[in-house]
């Protein structure tokens, strides 16, 4: 699964931008952003933390249907 596309996915379901979704998670900008330009991957930490800023599980993360 490419996270970044799904982090994308849920921001964007949510009219939200990278800069409102870092505040909410307590992650720096910069590490979404230069995992992105990249081409990598998110670890399972920042995903959680990510999960938790969106208000979902992890479950709901990795659920493709989930939107």
């Amino acid at each position: 699964m490419d996270t970044i596309k799904r982090v994308q996915d849920l921001m964007q379901e949510r009219d939200m931008n990278l800069c409102v979704l870092a505040k909410k998670c307590g992650i720096s900008y910069s590490t979404i952003q230069t995992t992105a330009r990249r081409g990598g991957q998110l670890s399972v930490e920042t995903i959680e933390r990510i999960c938790q800023g969106l208000g979902i599980t992890l479950k709901d993360f990795f659920d493709s249907s989930y939107l």
